[in-house]
């Protein structure tokens, strides 16, 4: 006689512990996929906003650093607590140094290295009709002559970063901070403060509670002075945004 061995099969149990465990571990995956997902963005986000920041600082301590008086224009630097207009120099590109022909029919446009530049906050309505800050806007008006400064000519304006929702200017006369600068001179030094957050309402940026991103520039053209033109278009609402 014969004794067949029965064959064990999976209890109930066992199938529901199982597909259980199965389940706690795809959702374990799942969740740990989620929260490097995030935080990957959130560092990405902040290495772009730092990066930011940076870029800003660097770009205005360029151009304050080539701040100098514009002799025939009688302009130097015209500054507030949260904008300033200054002119300035930078080099010419590569592409000055490409050889043409004196035939050229398509000759490459002159390169104008005088250039007269302003910085303040852009200002937005949004579809309830509040006003907020969208970020920091920079007008930048290359010139050759005096009339065309005086006429504002070729004026472009960039929107450089919506991070920057704080500008925060002072301007160093040697002895004192000084809130505001005007006439045909320099300022020794333009204290620059950036920040994150808008200003709040019924707050002077004195006051800005919030973190900010500090830097003084020294001015090495500091002390010239001028009469001359007076340059309109960069420092109304014809060069940025008004608030």
């Amino acid at each position: 006689m014969t004794t067949r061995r029965a064959k064990r099969a999976f209890s109930l149990l066992e199938v529901v512990l199982a597909v259980s465990l199965a389940l706690g571990l795809l959702a374990a995956m799942f969740g740990f996929y989620q929260h490097a997902v995030r935080v990957r963005a959130a560092v990405s986000e902040e290495v772009e906003r730092v990066a930011a920041f940076r870029s800003v600082m660097r770009l205005l301590t360029e151009e304050l650093r080539s701040a100098f008086v514009v002799r025939f224009l009688g302009q130097g630097l015209e500054g507030a607590d949260m904008q300033m207009m200054f002119a300035t120099v930078r080099l010419p590109s590569a592409v000055v140094w490409v050889e043409q022909s004196l035939t050229e029919t398509n000759p490459l446009p002159p390169e104008r290295d005088l250039q007269i530049v302003g910085y303040r906050l852009r200002y937005v309505e949004t579809e309830d009709g509040d006003i907020v800050v969208a970020g920091l806007d920079r007008a930048c008006q290359r010139i050759l002559t005096a009339r065309e400064a005086e006429e504002g000519e070729e004026i472009d304006v960039e929107f450089l970063t919506p991070y920057v929702k704080f500008l925060r200017l002072r301007y160093w006369d040697g002895t004192a901070w000084q809130e505001a600068w005007q006439g045909d001179d320099l300022p020794q030094a333009v204290e620059i403060c950036l920040g994150e957050r808008p200003l709040p309402e019924d707050a002077e940026p004195i006051e800005y509670p919030y973190p900010v991103h500090r830097r003084v520039v020294a001015i090495p053209a500091a002390g010239q002075g001028q009469q001359g033109t007076i340059i309109r278009g960069l420092g109304g609402g014809s060069g940025m945004g008004q608030r």
